[in-house]
């Protein structure tokens, strides 16, 4: 079998690097990358495989020492979140995708916090409207997030709000998490 006719296996297991690769594992944020690469080539114009292969670009760039480097790959990366959100905006996965890398990275340079507080706002539109996709869990991480990405801009109002949404769901976990956010700033560290 071709590897153009068995690109799903490897797809697979690009997305199981990549979430090792979310977890902190920079090996497989390599593995993820080279093998997404590899498929963006063989299986031409799927927003399933640009949008992972946006977001390991970013999984790798955040490694990476050279900071030219760095800034080109996550330059890439968000280019590729960008068009497969921009050929399917309702796919939650893209925008959950695009949401966290667009919230991790540094307001200064990128200018994406707005792009994050989007798809955030997109995501917990769908969890109110009982996408069975998002957790409750994933809900309040989206939440804290949210919080976070106003509070960068200096919207702090917002940030309360988004916060004191957050905290309703009375898990004492994210009442810390609260607490830190408020007296460390807004950009994810």
């Amino acid at each position: 079998m071709s590897i153009k006719e068995d690109w799903k296996e490897d797809f697979k297991e690009a997305v199981a690097l990549h979430q090792k690769a979310i977890d902190g594992d920079k090996e497989a944020a390599k593995k993820a990358h080279a093998i997404l690469k590899k498929l963006k080539t063989d299986v031409i114009n799927n927003p399933t495989i640009e949008a992972y292969f946006g977001s390991a670009s970013a999984l790798v760039a955040k490694d990476h020492i050279d900071l030219i480097e760095k800034m080109n790959l996550a330059k890439r990366g968000l280019k590729e979140l960008d068009k497969a959100v921009k050929a399917e905006p309702k796919n939650y996965e893209f925008r959950l995708l695009r949401g966290n890398v667009a919230f991790r990275l540094p307001e200064m340079y990128f200018k994406r916090t707005k792009t994050a507080i989007e798809d955030f706002q997109f995501l917990i539109s769908e969890y109110k409207s009982r996408n069975k996709n998002i957790t409750k869990n994933l809900f309040c991480e989206i939440l804290l997030n949210l919080g976070k990405c106003y509070q960068t801009l200096g919207e702090f109002e917002k940030a309360d709000q988004a916060w004191n949404q957050l905290l309703k769901e009375n898990n004492r976990k994210y009442k810390t998490l609260v607490e830190n956010a408020k007296r460390n700033g807004g950009e994810s560290s």
